[in-house]
């Protein structure tokens, strides 16, 4: 499936770390964290920003419809590419893990002021076309490289998007039952946001 980049607001991670493995060797680490942009889904993730060890400090949402949105859920997948094996061959990418969160725009007023540790934002709905931060996720560098070299991977390719979304009717929550209204059907069948992005992160 072709994700086209709509966005000219999206920011990427690409870090690279030293890591000792069993042998003591050092050993390179790239970690590649950046948003993909989905091209039917109704929120996008269009940029991340990190703070001290948070890679996800900050994920910027848009909704790109004409409707309200009540929820959302924003997920993340880390792999080892293909070839991308400190050592031997690696002919498949490894998934290694992955996490989601279900997310409400933030209620931060017009001059919001940092939250104290464990504090999180009041819900509210997110308006048609509006852009903002999404606050409330984590995922450490420190914990990726713990899985590097677990994998035993030289590369770790971190995608950032969408799997669900819910609307609603103006502005404001409304009860729901069943299915969500809008799901990534390629996450759901394969664990990955973007398949020929995952292609493209193969090391050579």
């Amino acid at each position: 499936m072709s994700r086209a980049r709509k966005f000219v607001v999206v920011t990427g991670l690409i870090l690279t770390f030293t890591i000792l493995t069993s042998g003591q060797t050092p050993q390179p680490v790239q970690l590649v964290i950046d948003p993909v942009i989905q091209k039917d889904a109704p929120v996008q993730v269009v940029g991340i920003k990190e703070n001290s060890d948070n890679a996800l400090a900050a994920v910027i949402i848009k909704n790109t419809t004409d409707k309200y949105v009540q929820d959302f859920v924003i997920t993340w997948i880390a792999f080892r590419p293909v070839n991308c094996a400190a050592s031997g061959p690696a002919p498949r990418i490894q998934q290694m893990t992955g996490g989601g969160r279900s997310a409400y725009a933030e209620d931060r007023g017009p001059n919001p002021r940092p939250l104290p540790p464990g504090h999180a934002w009041p819900s509210r709905v997110l308006k048609p076309h509006e852009q903002t931060e999404i606050t409330s996720l984590s995922l450490t560098r420190a914990a990726l490289l713990e899985m590097a070299k677990k994998y035993e991977a030289k590369k770790v390719r971190v995608q950032v998007g969408i799997a669900y979304v819910n609307f609603t009717t103006g502005d404001k929550f409304t009860s729901r039952n069943g299915p969500p209204d809008w799901r990534d059907k390629t996450f759901e069948e394969t664990s990955i946001l973007d398949a020929e992005d995952a292609a493209r992160q193969a090391c050579g």
